[in-house]
């Protein structure tokens, strides 16, 4: 069995722990030692998904000092910051010609910047990107393959992690989500933990109330300016048109990591109690906020998630 093979079929059971009740308190995760791993590792995701690809090639090769750190664009220190400098983003620096408009025009390869930087020497460029190679980057490995997943992700629409198309040219790009994480009621210093595994595994908590901390970012809108944000929890990972709702509401802040290991501050929190649940229940998660420019309220994950992506936003009663 290959490793995504893996990873899909222990996402499987726990989609499957969420569709069905238990007949028992049998926990199947009990034999799995704990782990202080509070965020996911984005390299298990599909290859192609964005996430992916800012963890595998945009963050450890291109983020460097002096590079795309935030010394100048695209900025590559966040999953966020990589999608909404790179997608429909005017260029700065141009070929002879003029030829290009965007760093990526989603369904377009040869018309992104991005591909011809990482294929062609441009007369009027520093070079063939990346320049230079963070320590650890396996790029010289591995370009030919990561190159194809970036020109695969631009053809099929350059959508976001979450799989939502792109924002159209000059579109205010809706919220996101960067970072998760669940504490004890009140508990501000010690999250729960994912259980250690080959795929993205659930958030371990106890039959009790939780907070849920969640890092909402926005391209254009002060976060503190988002509204209707709430949070929601299912059984089931597809159905929440009448899931119960908790509203979020601006408070601490919190610090923690958020899904690129970058440290923030976690500004939004929501309150669930999960006191009559029983051991092995698995509850899907998902996040809604407005910035105001969209038409609907953002939601994260949803329908269009991956599994794997989903996966991200599963807690499980311990």
């Amino acid at each position: 069995m290959t490793r995504f093979s893996s990873i899909a079929a222990i996402v499987g059971m726990v989609v499957i722990a969420g569709s069905c009740k238990k007949e028992s308190d049998t926990n199947p995760y009990e034999n799995i030692v704990p782990v202080n791993n509070s965020q996911p590792g984005m390299e298990e995701l599909e290859p192609g998904n964005f996430a992916w690809l800012h963890a595998k090639v945009f963050l450890p090769t291109c983020a460097n000092s002096g590079c795309h750190d935030g010394s100048f664009e695209p900025e590559f220190r966040s999953i966020s910051s990589a999608y909404n400098t790179l997608v429909n983003h005017p260029v700065i620096s141009n070929d002879l010609q003029n030829s290009y408009q965007y760093r990526v025009v989603p369904g377009n390869v040869s018309a992104s910047l991005l591909n011809t930087r990482l294929t062609q020497e441009l007369p009027n460029s520093s070079g063939i990107m990346p320049l230079s190679l963070s320590q650890g980057s396996d790029w010289e490995q591995l370009s030919a393959q990561y190159i194809q997943q970036i020109q695969e992700w631009i053809q099929t629409g350059a959508k976001d992690m979450f799989g939502n198309p792109a924002p159209a040219a000059g579109a205010d790009f809706p919220p996101q989500v960067e970072g998760l994480l669940v504490f004890p009621s009140g508990n501000t210093s010690d999250p729960y933990e994912r259980i250690e595994g080959e795929a993205l595994s659930p958030i371990q908590i106890e039959a009790a109330a939780v907070d849920i901390w969640i890092h909402w970012t926005d391209d254009q809108t002060p976060v503190q300016e988002l509204s209707a944000t709430v949070v929601k929890w299912s059984d089931t990972s597809s159905d929440f048109e009448l899931a119960p709702v908790s509203n979020v509401s601006l408070s601490g802040p919190v610090t923690g990591p958020d899904f690129s290991g970058n440290t923030v501050q976690y500004r939004f929190k929501g309150s669930i109690d999960f006191s009559t649940s029983e051991p092995g229940d698995t509850y899907f998660i998902r996040c809604y906020a407005s910035d105001g420019e969209q038409q609907q309220l953002t939601e994260v994950p949803n329908e269009g998630s991956s599994d794997l992506v989903t996966a991200i936003f599963v807690l499980q009663i311990q």
